[in-house]
């Protein structure tokens, strides 16, 4: 009988929660990617073959990101960029964490995700603005509607595995009732 709610609570899962756990996951890969890098404790021959794959990124597809990223990289001191390096460790770890979150369907992960993505929000709109690009409003775009449907999921009750009981959020449970003794 356990197998079969297990079944049901698999069958029911969130494929938009998921798709977004996918996208954290790969974004916790490039991070870590860009640490390992900074941080030198890539092997120089990867490192030779990354840096030969954003060259050939920044010249077939014509955007000038990859080109000024090293160029800033280049002129940075040791120390910026093992800086550098831990920052990108630590987004690193914030998007693996988030990633395991929400594919796990935990709702710190949720409130996590909306308060880490949604933060960033007014420096896209930011930038967007100061250098529009497609790629940048599809980002926002992506961004915005990521916090907007997880604030929908925070907002509604949530059911046990078997969907039966709903199990009320913190904000919608009223006032405790008093007891009229005597």
């Amino acid at each position: 009988m356990g197998t079969t709610n297990t079944r049901q609570h698999h069958r029911h899962r969130d494929r938009f929660i998921q798709a977004i756990a996918v996208f954290k996951f790969l974004k916790a890969i490039l991070f870590l990617l860009a640490a390992l890098g900074a941080l030198g404790l890539m092997q120089e021959s990867i490192a030779d073959s990354a840096r030969e794959w954003a060259s050939d990124l920044a010249f077939t597809s014509g955007q000038r990101l990859v080109p000024q990223v090293i160029a800033l990289l280049t002129g940075l001191s040791r120390s910026k960029i093992g800086a550098l390096g831990i920052v990108a460790l630590f987004y690193a770890t914030l998007f693996a964490t988030e990633g395991i979150g929400l594919w796990r369907e935990r709702r710190w992960a949720e409130y996590l995700t909306v308060i880490a993505t949604g933060s960033l929000i007014p420096f896209e709109i930011w930038e967007v603005f100061r250098h529009p690009t497609p790629i940048r409003f599809a980002v926002l775009a992506a961004n915005v509607v990521v916090v907007l449907y997880l604030i929908y999921r925070l907002r509604r009750p949530r059911r046990d595995i078997t969907g039966a009981t709903p199990v009320p959020n913190v904000a919608q449970v009223g006032e405790p009732e008093q007891s009229r003794v005597g």
